[in-house]
């Protein structure tokens, strides 16, 4: 009896260690997510961590300092720090932040900003009809959201040619949330600075109340 019991035993030994290393390497990538915290300051070890295979955090707060890393080193404009990582590291940018906001929205699939940050990954990667997709999940599940608004409005804007019709839905629906918001600077910054905004945002916020047309005279006053 005792003999048969032997690889049972080893069995269940190597079961327990098994799941002992997988909590040990969930820990070490919580631990590691809520250290690294977000930043330019934050990128260089948010690229030394990107060499290392770690499984996605658990908690909300350890996946969101990973997207907000990864949204800043997709944005057009490089931050200085992500121009002086290798080249290794550069390539890795792309793949790291899709792989991580994919498994993110498969694990939590209204979360808005995991979409945009995907969408980012989507776009630098040259793929307009995923990320338009992306772009309008990011509307559905986070429509009021004015933090996120504000990053996809930027997105929707740089590559408004490239993207669907209901992508650039969106971008006109964030448009138009922000302009009332405190962050209605981000508009009146574009529409000073970008023809082919200039157009399309005056045909939108002429359909708006009046006391919202006057703000937006007076943010792009303050722009001038």
């Amino acid at each position: 009896m005792a003999k048969n019991q032997t690889p049972l035993t080893f069995a269940l030994l190597a079961m327990a260690l098994g799941c002992l290393s997988l909590g040990a390497l969930t820990l070490r990538a919580e631990a590691g997510a809520t250290a690294l915290g977000a930043g330019s300051t934050q990128l260089p070890q948010f690229l030394a961590m990107m060499e290392q295979d770690l499984p996605l955090p658990l908690s909300v707060q350890g996946r969101r300092v990973l997207l907000e890393n990864c949204e800043m080193a997709l944005q057009a404009t490089s931050p200085l720090a992500l121009r002086f990582a290798t080249d290794a590291q550069q390539a890795m940018v792309g793949p790291f932040c899709r792989a991580l906001s994919e498994e993110v929205v498969a694990a939590a699939p209204t979360d808005a900003y995991a979409w945009l940050v995907l969408a980012m990954s989507q776009i630098r990667s040259g793929e307009t009809d995923e990320a338009s997709r992306s772009i309008v999940w990011s509307g559905l599940t986070g429509r009021n959201e004015s933090w996120i608004a504000q990053q996809r409005f930027d997105l929707v804007q740089d590559h408004y040619a490239e993207i669907s019709p209901a992508a650039r839905a969106v971008g006109d629906a964030d448009t138009v949330l922000l302009v009332p918001s405190s962050r209605g600077a981000v508009v009146a910054r574009r529409y000073v600075l970008d023809e082919a905004f200039r157009q399309r945002a005056e045909q939108l916020i002429e359909a708006q109340p009046e006391d919202v047309q006057r703000r937006f005279v007076s943010l792009i006053r303050r722009q001038l």
